[in-house]
């Protein structure tokens, strides 16, 4: 969808539209979803009444479909967490800066007050005794800048350690070949790795689905 196509909608059908996006994504697993299966689902919001059916008021259902894939479902990961445009339509599922701390450093990790940020996800955290550990998390494919805010923040603040979580899916692990390479990396730099793998369907209130 172009700027144009969107200024055509209101901005209260948009909202409905993403509510209904987010909605039938959390309930059918989309982060586990294989790339076929994803494509089937564009083809069926287009079809949906609630969704494709007021997008298609405005435009065709090609650009409906498009704005579907390039919007909302682009941010959808982030939104989850908190983070970006849609972030106001995100449901409580992602993984959060409590569930990332307890999963890398344990059950009693506390995260530290006004300590976390997006662009890479991170946060401090604190565990019994009063030791700080920053943590940055995100996919695979953006470690480089998990480990690039991990030494900004060292080169600042010496004598904290640093842990990165590589956050997963069920339908997309990082392969051993990769694991083993961001292994040699983080020892380069003398960083701790940990992975988080979501759940098949709900994450875990607590600790979550870890791996």
């Amino acid at each position: 969808m172009t700027r144009a196509d969107s200024r055509r909608v209101p901005a209260e059908q948009i909202e409905s539209v993403v509510k209904a996006l987010y909605a039938d994504a959390d309930r059918g697993g989309w982060e586990h979803l294989s790339p076929n299966q994803r494509t089937a689902q564009y083809d069926k919001w287009v079809s949906d009444p609630e969704i494709g059916g007021l997008l298609t008021e405005y435009m065709s259902s090609e650009t409906a479909r498009s704005w579907i894939k390039d919007g909302p479902m682009k941010e959808y990961a982030r939104a989850l967490q908190g983070a970006g445009r849609y972030a106001r339509f995100g449901s409580s599922l992602g993984p959060t800066p409590t569930l990332i701390a307890r999963h890398a450093l344990g059950p009693g990790a506390i995260v530290i007050d006004g300590s976390t940020g997006v662009k890479p996800f991170h946060g401090v955290a604190s565990v019994e005794g009063g030791t700080k550990t920053y943590l940055a998390w995100g996919e695979a494919k953006n470690f480089r800048y998990l480990v690039w805010a991990c030494l900004n923040y060292l080169a600042a603040t010496p004598g904290v350690e640093a842990v990165i979580v590589v956050t997963e899916t069920m339908a997309d692990p990082t392969t051993a070949a990769e694991r083993s390479r961001l292994a040699i990396i983080a020892d380069r730099c003398s960083l701790g790795l940990k992975y988080y793998r979501t759940a098949a369907a709900k994450r875990v209130a607590a600790e979550g689905g870890a791996s």
